[in-house]
């Protein structure tokens, strides 16, 4: 796939998530960063990894509960719009579809694998926190109230930890665990005037 074509969906990507205020182009592009990043050690398919992270979350401006499944169908549809064969197709596909630890089918292929702990690396570290400031706020699950930050961040660890397939996705989450962790503890500190 070359820069043009690549450049092309990522364009598409972000007409069709510029309503996603926590699931936007700028998560999309860091998933394909670290989907590449875990990628190099694993051998898998880049041209599959990077136009499924581009378009992983196209479905969560239609419905975000089941954004995985709608994303995946939107994205055959420009994929074959850009003249993708179905054999090219499934495989983006499936990764999209299976990206989600919310619902939908359990990836069953490396690109797969690689996908879903992208976006589970995303979801923790200064960014997944910073995200999940913005979700909370936006469903109401997150009052604003800084006592509460600490649950938060202890929710993000709980659905990640322990859940990714690769060595290096399991690796870069440990990092950004422990970066959360001793956020954590600063910000109780702060919270109860003993820093």
């Amino acid at each position: 796939m070359d820069d043009r074509e690549l450049n092309s969906i990522r364009d598409i990507g972000r007409q069709m998530l510029s309503n996603a205020a926590f699931s936007g182009l700028d998560h999309a592009e860091r998933v394909r960063q670290i989907a590449e990043d875990i990628s190099q050690r694993e051998g898998a398919d880049l041209d599959i990894l990077r136009v499924a992270a581009l378009l992983h979350d196209i479905g969560v401006p239609i419905n975000k509960e089941r954004h995985y499944e709608i994303g995946a169908l939107l994205a055959q549809g420009i994929l074959l719009q850009f003249g993708f064969t179905e054999d090219e197709i499934e495989p983006i596909a499936h990764a999209i579809e299976a990206h989600s630890r919310y619902g939908g089918p359990d990836p069953q292929t490396l690109e797969g694998w690689i996908l879903q702990d992208a976006d589970a690396v995303e979801y923790v570290g200064a960014t997944g926190l910073a995200r999940a400031i913005v979700r909370g706020l936006e469903s109401g699950a997150y009052s604003g109230d800084l006592s509460e930050l600490p649950a938060l961040i202890d929710g993000l660890i709980e659905r990640v930890d322990g859940t990714l397939y690769t060595e290096r996705g399991q690796a870069l989450v440990r990092d950004r665990i422990a970066y959360l962790r001793a956020f954590q503890e600063r910000l109780k500190a702060e919270i109860e005037g003993k820093s």
